[in-house]
């Protein structure tokens, strides 16, 4: 992903699918097959990176966003992490990781001593609503969420993103922000919100720029920073898990075309 600032981020994924189920997510929806090796997952790294060396450019940045859980492949991930630093000299603080909020790993995760980022996908406010789209909530709900980021920021001194999908009618709602504020109120943070990425299996839509920004307005008077974020790929099918899901489709077709002649 090339941004203005000369950022050139790659977004590399830690699983074949995902196991965690979230009900929005193109990923979520094709279910898990199997965690990635170390070298898998530096592995994509390393490609884009000689891709853009053959360009006179530099891989700057790393995220864990693409497919799969990067905690629930914990001891892959990490190595893969401690690779980017070492061998491709990728600085912590330009890496970071996306979970969907696995408490025990939050906490081992910040006594690792790295100044990588952590971001933790959230999308709503409360357990009721949280529960319903992401199911790992019914495992470690949000008071326990929320006691391993605090244990988190109190071990690293650092900052958390907690990113959130703007849906229309659902979670770019007045209730919900106002619930999310007291959610963070204190809590060294920062949202980054994006309309929802769409999906096949799932029939929501994205917020509106009008909602997407009363919502931030909301968070702002709790003390809470948010930033809107454009969506990216969508049109070519890049968003997660989007592009594998239209190739299982097209097989099913292809499948039950055969079947049928």
């Amino acid at each position: 992903m090339p941004y203005d600032d000369d950022r050139r981020t790659a977004c590399i994924s830690t699983q074949a699918g995902c196991a965690m189920g979230c009900v929005f997510c193109a990923t979520g929806q094709m279910g898990f097959a199997r965690h990635l090796s170390s070298d898998e997952i530096f592995e994509q790294a390393i490609r884009f990176a000689s891709l853009l060396h053959a360009e006179g450019e530099r891989l700057s940045n790393v995220v864990l966003m693409g497919m799969g859980e990067p905690f629930h492949n914990y001891d892959e991930s990490m190595k893969a992490v401690r690779r980017l630093m070492d061998d491709l000299n990728i600085g912590a603080r330009h890496i970071t990781i996306s979970t969907v909020g696995l408490a025990p790993q939050i906490r081992r995760f910040a006594d690792e001593d790295l100044q990588v980022r952590l971001a933790i996908s959230l999308h709503a406010a409360t357990d009721a609503e949280r529960g319903a789209l992401l199911p790992i909530n019914k495992k470690w709900n949000l008071d326990e969420l929320m006691t391993a980021c605090r244990y988190y920021i109190q071990k690293t001194g650092r900052r958390i993103t907690f990113e959130w999908a703007l849906i229309n009618g659902k979670t770019d709602t007045s209730e919900q922000a106002h619930a999310l504020g007291n959610l963070l109120r204190g809590v060294m943070c920062h949202v980054n919100a994006i309309p929802l990425n769409p999906t096949a299996g799932y029939d929501g839509n994205p917020s509106t720029p009008s909602n997407a920004q009363e919502f931030a307005d909301i968070l702002e008077t709790y003390g809470v920073s948010m930033t809107i974020r454009v969506r990216r790929g969508i049109d070519i099918d890049a968003g997660c898990g989007q592009l594998k899901s239209k190739v299982i489709k097209r097989n099913l077709i292809s499948v039950e075309s055969i079947a049928g002649e």
